[in-house]
């Protein structure tokens, strides 16, 4: 029985594969070597036996070089499985920097929807900073869409949603995109932020259609003008001359938006060049006032204009600062109360560059300029003094008075537009019914002279308007 058998009988009733192997090595050597010794000592006596012992010592040769061959073989073998484990480890560890570095939230998760990898942006905007390691996808992300697609990536289809989510203070729209993740037998999240593209499709939707409201309103009543002309008044000496000039004030209206459209269109395109001059500020004022000095005349209005001898000439795009305030003393002879002055000032201060507003190339002057135009006027309410500068925007008629001096809605969009081309920005201060400041800074525009003036030209126009 083998229970019976003494330990050494056991040992050697089951065969040892590395013990057998070893010995079959060591054969290999034994018998070469041990004719190798053999003849060696005939050979003092008989000299046949060197001829034994010296083809026993090729015997030992040929050996030893098929072992060294079978070795570096093996030693090669490790080297490269060495060196191909440290290149997947250092790709990993790149891949990992890669995904930390990058301002795209990634998350992957297990086959049971576990988290795990997140990003340093996975953590700070879709865990509010907390390490996301080890909880469950469907816990972190609420909506149903996106927990659909996750679930989906795991089985092996892609997907993608859109999730709105609370972030940096403000709501965030992003695309999110899910991908099988067969290493893991999961999925791999990845979040884009496209709340900025979002809102552009958004815009231009609602431009289109304002754009096409407020063009069929005057089409539509020069066509019922010429319509009653061809018909019932054809011959009517009363209705024939208020029909023409109803016609003639739509078409100047469509004239005045077309202009706005293609000045907007042109100023939001980013390739738009401008043209950096030296500009005397009062010479543009003027040049800017002057299609206004009939309706200031008939509403009896007075322009005043106090220029800084410092901010005198400034280094700007002569067109686009025109168009800025053209649109703004337009606006005030407008709204202003008859009988009133409508005040132009302009002094040099420190404006700092708003990084959303780049500075055309050019502009490296120390000082920049404010320039406020301010009206006595019916004032703007402040429910909406936050959408002003949207385009086709308009306060309700009780603001003007009538819908004969409305305008086309794109004025102060374009000022904005106009402004930011320039580096710099626009903003309101009005009181309703008492008057309205308009008030535009412009950086590094304003040459040299001491910074010792800016404590003066910082309060030249009060912070109320």
């Amino acid at each position: 029985m083998p229970s019976d058998l003494p330990p050494t009988s056991r040992e050697h009733a089951v065969p040892d594969p590395g013990r057998a192997e070893s010995s079959a090595d060591l054969n290999i050597w034994t018998v070469p070597a041990s004719i190798l010794a053999g003849s060696l000592i005939i050979g003092a006596f008989q000299a046949w036996a060197l001829l034994i012992s010296l083809a026993a010592l090729i015997w030992l040769g040929l050996i030893h070089r098929r072992y060294q061959s079978t070795l570096d073989d093996a030693l090669d073998r490790t080297r490269r499985s060495v060196n191909n484990a440290l290149d997947e480890r250092r790709t990993t560890k790149q891949i990992g920097a890669i995904l930390e570095a990058a301002d795209v939230p990634v998350v992957a998760t297990n086959e049971r929807g576990q988290i795990m990898h997140a990003n340093r942006a996975a953590s700070a905007i879709l865990g509010s900073g907390r390490l996301l390691v080890g909880e469950y996808f469907d816990s972190l992300i609420t909506q149903s869409t996106v927990k659909e697609i996750e679930l989906l990536a795991r089985s092996g289809e892609s997907g993608h949603a859109r999730l709105e989510l609370p972030a940096a203070g403000s709501m965030r729209v992003f695309a999110v995109a899910a991908e099988p993740n067969p290493d893991l037998r999961g999925a791999v999240c990845t979040f884009t932020d496209i709340t900025e593209l979002s809102a552009s499709v958004t815009l231009k939707a609602d431009f289109a259609a304002n754009a096409s409201h407020e063009l069929r309103t005057p089409i539509a009543s020069i066509l019922g003008a010429i319509q009653t002309l061809e018909g019932s008044a054809k011959d009517d000496p009363v209705m024939g001359p208020k029909l023409i000039s109803m016609i003639s004030s739509n078409a100047t209206r469509l004239d005045l938006m077309v202009k706005d459209l293609l000045d907007l269109s042109r100023l939001e395109n980013p390739s738009t060049p401008t043209q950096l001059i030296e500009v005397d500020l009062e010479e543009i004022i003027e040049r800017a006032s002057s299609p206004f000095l009939s309706v200031c005349q008939r509403r009896r209005l007075t322009i005043d204009t106090r220029i800084d001898p410092k901010a005198a000439t400034i280094l700007t795009d002569d067109t686009l600062l025109e168009l800025i305030l053209r649109n703004l003393i337009g606006n005030a002879t407008k709204f202003a109360h008859e009988n009133t002055s409508i005040s132009i000032h302009a002094d040099p201060i420190v404006v700092e560059v708003d990084p959303n507003s780049p500075l055309p190339k050019g502009l490296d002057q120390p000082l920049g300029v404010r320039i406020g135009v301010r009206d006595e006027g019916v004032g703007i309410p402040l429910s909406h003094q936050a959408r002003i500068f949207e385009r086709f925007y308009q306060v309700d008629e009780a603001r003007s008075g009538s819908t004969a001096r409305r305008g086309t809605g794109l004025g102060l969009a374009i000022v904005k537009h106009a402004a930011r081309s320039l580096g710099g920005g626009i903003r309101v201060n009005s009181v309703h019914q008492e008057g309205t400041t308009m008030i535009v800074e412009l950086p590094r525009c304003v040459a040299s002279h001491a910074s010792s003036t800016d404590d003066h030209s910082a309060s030249a126009i009060p912070a109320d308007g």
